[in-house]
C-alpha cells in the first residue's frame, strides 16, 4: 500500500518543525528556571531576615529609649528608698536604746529584789542554826539576766521588733533583716535580746554575783 504525505501532512511538519526550533530556542532558557527559582526563594528570604532586622533594631532602639526615660527615675526614687530605710534604722535604733535602758532599770530592780530576799533569808538561816553560806548561790541562780528579760516579758507581752511586720514577702524580709543587722551588729547576745524579745535568757554578763551572808 503506497505511502501518503498530502498537504496537510505538509502542514503538520512544517509546524512541528517550527515547534521544534522554539524548544530549541528556549531550552537554555527553561535549563534556568531552577536556578532562577532558588535565586527567588534565597532573595525572599534575605529581604524577610533584613525586614526582621529592621524591625528587632526599631524594638531595641524604642526598648533602650524607654529604658532610659524610666532610668531617670532611679535616682529620686533611690533617695526616698535610702530616706525610708533611714528612718526605719532610726525608729529600730531608738526602740533598742529604750529597751536597752529599761533593761538596765530592770537589773537594778532585781539587785535590790536579791540582796532583800537574800537579808531575809538569810537571817532565817541563821535563826535556824543552818549555814546561810550556800543560800547566796541558790539564790542568784533566781535573778540575773533570765529574770529582767522575764520581768520585761511581763510589762510587754511577746514583743518582737518586727511584731505586725509582713514578714511573708521576701523583700519586706530582706530589708528587716538588713536594718536589723544593722542596728544590732556590735551587741553581743545579751544586749540584743531585751531589743529583739528573745524569749531566751540573757546569759552571764549581769548575773548578780553571790554575797556571803555572815554568822551573826
Amino acid at each position: 500500500m503506497p505511502i501518503e504525505f498530502d498537504e496537510s501532512m505538509q502542514q503538520r511538519l512544517k509546524q512541528a518543525e517550527m515547534a521544534e526550533r522554539e524548544l530549541e530556542r528556549l531550552a537554555p532558557l527553561a535549563s534556568e528556571a531552577e536556578l532562577l527559582r532558588q535565586r527567588q526563594a534565597k532573595a525572599a528570604k534575605f529581604a524577610d531576615s533584613l525586614r526582621r532586622r529592621e524591625q528587632s533594631l526599631q524594638e531595641a532602639r524604642q526598648l533602650v529609649d524607654a529604658a532610659g526615660i524610666r532610668q531617670v527615675e532611679i535616682p529620686d526614687l533611690l533617695n526616698e528608698a535610702a530616706q525610708a530605710v533611714s528612718l526605719l534604722f532610726a525608729a529600730m535604733k531608738d526602740v533598742s536604746n529604750k529597751r536597752r535602758r529599761a533593761a538596765e532599770a530592770l537589773a537594778t530592780v532585781d539587785r535590790v529584789d536579791y540582796d532583800v530576799e537574800l537579808a531575809e533569808t538569810g537571817e532565817e538561816e541563821i535563826a535556824m542554826n543552818r549555814d546561810p553560806r550556800g543560800l547566796a548561790y541558790a539564790l542568784a541562780s533566781r535573778h540575773g539576766d533570765a529574770k529582767v528579760q522575764q520581768l520585761l516579758e511581763d510589762m510587754d507581752p511577746g514583743f518582737h521588733l518586727l511584731r505586725n511586720c509582713n514578714l511573708n514577702d521576701a523583700l519586706h524580709r530582706d530589708v528587716a533583716e538588713f536594718v536589723t543587722e544593722h542596728v544590732t551588729a556590735k551587741q553581743s547576745p545579751a544586749a540584743k535580746a531585751p531589743f529583739l524579745g528573745s524569749t531566751a535568757a540573757m546569759q552571764a554578763e549581769s548575773t548578780p554575783e553571790p554575797v556571803p551572808v555572815e554568822a551573826r
